[in-house]
């Protein structure tokens, strides 16, 4: 059984991007196994990514929402956080709630 702590937990997955021989932009990490994004541009790539890291963790039976690319000096991997769809919806709550100041 998860605890609370480990249910409310955000994920930080690595991605490297790469850009192949035959012009498709790659995406893997070394922190999500089997995760493979190639698309045509690097804005469909990036576009795309949410949706690998959701589905990936959803194989493993794991819900998270994809929230954004995190900022980080690292300049062969760039971090992408994932938290769980109850901490999502708090986030956007709390969005919402400044919207109208």
């Amino acid at each position: 059984m998860m605890s609370a702590s480990a249910a409310l937990r955000a994920r930080i997955v690595r991605l490297k991007y790469e850009e192949g021989k035959t012009g498709l932009f790659y995406a893997v990490s070394p922190d999500l196994k089997g995760l493979l994004v190639a698309k045509p541009t690097m804005d469909a790539l990036k576009e795309a990514i949410p949706g690998a890291i959701r589905d990936l963790y959803a194989a493993c039976g794991e819900a998270v929402e994809v929230v954004f690319p995190a900022e980080d000096r690292d300049p062969e991997y760039y971090p992408w956080v994932a938290v769980p769809p109850g901490v999502f919806a708090w986030m956007k709550k709390g969005e919402e709630g400044t919207t109208g100041n």
